[in-house]
């Protein structure tokens, strides 16, 4: 398990800059000092606490208490460390930080998972994936903490699953977390994940497997001096040498632990290493040494408990003395205030006097500057009237010059127009007519808005064909990488290929369409090798077959809906790219769906509308509003669901005046009774 705390630079603009460094230089400590569960931890972050409380700083006093927090749950001192981060988490919340909310859900996952309250664990894990997923939802852009802590939750999953021996769970989210680290090069989380990996193949009772892959991260957490790492995968070690009957390795590598020989031991592990020392003594049938280990297990216990008894009530009378001290702080500042308003009084009417006869003597001093002044600037004036006239002449002379530029790049931005112009029509041509789609699908709900003049979207239906004496009907949308004239060089690459797999080769099959493509586009833009571009496209196929009646879809990246009875069903496509180095090598899926006794709506739709920029707070229009906005015109005729489209997208940009974002391409069909 990984213990995560936040990296933010600043909270709010109102800090006075000396202020604000303090702070930070106080964080940057903390930060070292939890690394290696040194008690000068408690002391920087009290100053943090200190500070905040009396600047009124929100986001600080939550930082505060999740330094707290980690620095007891590191300490084994649960219940004291539990109850920090429980401040912390409520502070976040209510400021709406996601990424406080994220990294204090994972520390108490943290926290039960030690206290072998798996269910509890699984809860605040996936209350930290969902808030960071949140976060980086909201975010233009993606940094390499957020990704990294994003990795860290993932795998974190799946290390209860593995504790509580769903393996298959463990193994999904374990794999997820393995190719995202070695995709973005995070070295120490791909040391987690199989660290973790091991121990669902003890499960499994793969042992000797799992004593190989547990080597290597406790060698690097070693290395790195990370104590709850090394300590952790340790013990783990032990474990499994244990289940082999080795007890010596067993032994060895406990004691290590137990003696804290090889690295800074805390209570908690050294009580932990007890209980395995006492496991591997009874197994050997060495009754008198297993006893005095299963001692020391609960006497460490009991010790860590008083702790966090002794904690709360430091806590308690610290709490006492603030307020006693803020009592009389507050009647000595009655006190001065009596005191200030009687020397004001007296020291007034001098402050006056003086006043007055110093007005006296810069009234004359100004006035004589003025004078001095003016008589000066009456000098520069002509000076400058001269220069001006000089000026005039040379600007004269420029102007010809320049207005000759301004008619070559006038000829020159008429070309380029041109050019783009004729390439929209180009692109354009490519595009089926509407007006055919629906002789062949019946009404067909069209919303097509480039971003430019050109699109890096662009929709396809393939007209009627026939497979096996079947009518089948290929209808795709499509979001190539960028939008202009790159995208739509893409959408043409990207067009010309469907129509050779589908017409030419006679695929019809949704999920072989976009492996077909896929593999068609690496070739075509030599993305094996080094000169390759590596762009691609999101895309969304449907394969109609009127004669078994039923539709067949398959996605890469893109979502879709349908609706079957007024129900709205929301489907993810697959997490494959078409086109570019990807290691995510799963087949992609095919839904199939009947509409033999049913009337169905279909909507196919590109990233562009959901990701727009507008509304009360500038922020996107996201998926989930554009899901309900389905929902209540998807009974209406296909104009009004085109004219609402319209409508409601322009008024969402003009509130905060954002242009379009992005291409925005929305297909919608109908297909049974």
């Amino acid at each position: 398990m990984i213990i995560l705390f936040s990296s933010f630079v600043a909270f709010g603009s109102e800090i006075p800059d000396y202020t604000q460094k303090k702070l930070e230089s106080y964080k940057s400590v903390c930060s070292k000092y939890l690394r290696t569960s040194s008690d000068s931890t408690l002391i920087y972050a009290n100053r943090i606490l200190s500070i905040s409380i009396e600047i009124n700083s929100k986001a600080w006093e939550s930082m505060a208490y999740q330094y707290m927090g980690s620095y007891h749950i590191r300490k084994g001192h649960m219940a004291v460390g539990f109850d920090y981060l429980m401040k912390a988490l409520s502070i976040s919340e209510s400021l709406e930080d996601w990424s406080d909310v994220a990294n204090i859900s994972n520390n108490l996952g943290v926290f039960y998972i030690r206290e072998h309250e798996h269910e509890r664990s699984i809860y605040y894990y996936n209350k930290a994936l969902i808030a960071m997923e949140t976060l980086i939802s909201e975010s233009d852009n993606i940094t390499k903490r957020q990704r990294s802590n994003l990795i860290a939750m993932i795998f974190n999953l799946g290390e209860v699953y593995s504790i509580i021996h769903e393996n298959d769970s463990a193994e999904k989210y374990l794999n997820e977390a393995f190719f995202e680290s070695i995709k973005h090069g995070y070295k120490e989380q791909e040391e987690y994940v199989i660290a973790i990996r091991s121990r669902v193949f003890f499960n499994q009772n793969k042992v000797e497997l799992a004593i190989k892959e547990i080597i290597e991260p406790i060698q690097y957490f070693k290395l790195k001096n990370n104590l709850d790492g090394y300590n952790e995968y340790s013990l783990w070690l032990s474990e499994y040498y244990l289940h082999e009957k080795q007890y010596g390795n067993a032994k060895k590598v406990a004691l290590d632990i137990y003696g804290g020989k090889t690295i800074d031991n805390t209570k908690f592990w050294k009580k932990e290493a007890s209980n395995m020392l006492h496991k591997i003594e009874a197994e050997k049938g060495n009754w008198k040494i297993a006893y005095k280990y299963n001692k020391e297990y609960h006497q460490l216990g009991s010790e860590l408990d008083n702790a966090d008894i002794r904690e709360r009530i430091e806590r308690i009378k610290q709490n006492y003395l603030s307020e006693k001290r803020l009592d009389e702080i507050s009647s000595l500042k009655e006190k001065n205030t009596l005191s200030n308003q009687l020397v004001h009084q007296q020291t007034r009417f001098i402050y006056l006097m003086v006043a007055l006869f110093v007005i006296m003597i810069v009234g004359i001093y100004f006035l004589l500057k003025f004078y001095l002044g003016l008589k000066k600037a009456y000098a520069n004036i002509r000076e400058k009237n001269n220069e001006i006239e000089a000026q005039q002449e040379e600007i004269l002379a420029q102007k010809d010059h320049l207005q000759n530029y301004v008619q070559l790049l006038d000829n020159k931005n008429k070309q380029v127009e041109a050019g783009i112009t004729y390439a929209k029509r180009i692109q354009s041509a490519t595009l089926p007519v509407k007006s055919k789609m629906e002789s062949i699908l019946g009404d067909v709900t069209l919303f097509y808005q480039p971003c430019g003049l050109v699109s890096g979207d662009f929709y396809y239906c393939s007209g009627k064909l026939y497979k096996n004496n079947e009518r089948i009907c290929i209808v795709a949308t499509v979001d190539c990488t960028g939008h202009g004239v790159p995208g739509a060089f893409m959408s043409l690459i990207g067009n010309g290929i469907l129509n050779e797999i589908i017409k030419v080769k006679h695929i019809v099959k949704p999920s072989d369409i976009l492996e077909g493509l896929h593999q068609r586009l690496q070739t075509t833009l030599s993305q094996y090798e080094e000169y390759g571009v590596q762009d691609g496209m999101d895309i969304t196929v449907a394969c109609i077959n009127y004669s078994q009646q039923n539709v067949t879809v398959c996605s890469a990246k893109n979502s879709w809906v349908y609706f079957k009875d007024d129900q709205l069903n929301y489907v993810k496509g697959d997490r494959r790219n078409i086109g570019g180095m990807d290691l995510n090598t799963s087949n992609f899926r095919d839904h199939e769906i009947s509409f033999a006794n049913s009337k169905i709506s279909f909507y196919f739709y590109s990233d562009g509308y959901q990701d727009q920029l507008g509304g009360e707070k500038n922020k996107k229009y996201m998926i989930k509003n554009f899901r309900n906005l389905l929902s209540h015109i998807v009974n209406l005729s296909t104009w009004e669901q085109e004219n609402i489209l319209k409508i409601t997208h322009q008024k969402w940009k003009e509130k905060q005046d954002e242009p379009q974002t992005d291409d925005i391409l929305v297909l919608g069909f109908t297909v049974g009774k």
